[in-house]
């Protein structure tokens, strides 16, 4: 028995010890496995398109080819789209700074607060030429990133080809193949799931909220359009965030309080709609992960990668969820991440039926045992 307990405690310590080992290894290994597994995220999206176009009897190199140059083309326009409204975002800042400083004063007026002398000097002390700096090292360090994602990419693809062929020379045991071929094959299908569905239920957000912006004739309508769209992709928080922004800056543009609820009002409607109704129907059932889940996994990524962790926590919790469902010995932490406790295990899934056995088994326990304490009495 003491054995046992010894037993647990070390097992449950050496659990906790290689924990910590791992998070302290994907710390510090931050810059090198961020941009790895953006690169294979995008590599999987050049494959799914080129797959697309191929679907429409186009040949293999050209269907290629259009997926290369749909995306180039994509992330071409978005750079240009971004550059040129933070450009005009520095050039009318002293107007914008200017209007901060009478809300603030408003403000104060309104709740009869003397207006502190220091929050008046940090705003008259706002360096534009600061600002500028710091905007062109940001997009800099953004750009090195870039060569440094395409040059993953580049090996990626090429190695994409002989991989499965690799894969069956290295495992001799057909058991073990199988489920690892299974294991790639489930999460190529819910990582496309994810981004498919999150891309067009943050497409149609994006729409809406341009729509909403422009309608109110609210400055860069497309470039917060395009942030609602980054955003949206972050669970919880993400749609938060991106009514914040083009929220607070309609309190700066405009005079009017009013325009300001009313836009307000119609954005977080929009993302209530989108994000409480629509998407569940067609995102968490497919994912099987717990809600819970995903909030602790956002709150975990982002703290060990930033913005970029909050971006890829679902992705990566599916991708970790479909490993241990594999794994005789780690199932039971998958059923527990998983939220209806349904998994597909060796090729078969389990049902309604099968969580019906599960669920009659443990009433017809309790009733035994209600019975045997009534017959006791």
């Amino acid at each position: 028995m003491f054995k046992k307990e010894n037993n647990t405690l070390v097992n449950i310590s050496l659990l906790i010890i290689i924990f910590f080992i791992i998070f302290y290894l994907l710390y510090i290994w931050a810059s090198l496995l961020i941009p790895f597994i953006i690169a294979l995220l995008f590599s999987f999206a050049i494959i799914w398109l080129s797959n697309f176009f191929k679907s429409f009897r186009i040949p293999a190199i050209i269907s290629f080819t259009l997926s290369l140059a749909t995306y180039s083309f994509i992330f071409w326009w978005l750079g240009k789209l971004i550059g040129s409204n933070i450009e005009d975002l520095i050039r009318l800042l002293p107007e914008y700074q200017t209007k901060v400083s009478i809300i603030i004063t408003q403000v104060f007026e309104l709740l009869h607060i003397t207006e502190p002398t220091s929050i008046s000097e940090i705003l008259n002390k706002v360096d534009i030429q600061y600002v500028f700096t710091l905007v062109i090292g940001w997009f800099t360090s953004i750009f090195s990133s870039t060569w440094i994602i395409l040059f993953y990419v580049l090996f990626i693809l090429l190695e994409y080809r002989y991989f499965k062929v690799k894969l069956y020379l290295m495992i001799e045991n057909n058991v073990n193949k199988k489920q690892i071929v299974e294991i790639i094959e489930k999460i190529k299908t819910d990582i496309k799931t994810y981004f498919v569905i999150k891309s067009i239920v943050s497409l149609i957000t994006s729409t809406f909220s341009f729509i909403i912006m422009t309608s109110f004739w609210l400055d860069f309508a497309i470039f917060w359009a395009l942030l609602v769209f980054i955003l949206n992709f972050i669970p919880s928080i993400g749609s938060i965030i991106a009514v914040s922004f083009p929220a607070l800056f309609s309190l700066v543009q405009f005079d009017s309080y009013y325009t300001f609820a009313l836009m307000s009002s119609w954005l977080v409607a929009i993302q209530v709609l989108m994000w409480n109704i629509i998407e569940p129907k067609f995102m968490w059932n497919k994912l099987n992960l717990s809600p819970l889940v995903i909030i602790m996994s956002l709150w975990f990524w982002g703290t060990l990668w930033g913005i970029v962790g909050m971006l890829l926590s679902v992705p990566i919790m599916v991708i970790i969820n479909i490993i241990l469902a594999k794994i005789p010995a780690t199932r039971s932490i998958a059923i527990l991440l998983s939220e209806k406790w349904e998994l597909q295990v060796d090729g078969w899934e389990e049902t309604i039926k099968n969580r019906q056995k599960v669920i009659k088994k443990i009433t017809d326990k309790f009733a035994k045992k209600k019975k045997k304490s009534i017959i006791h009495k």
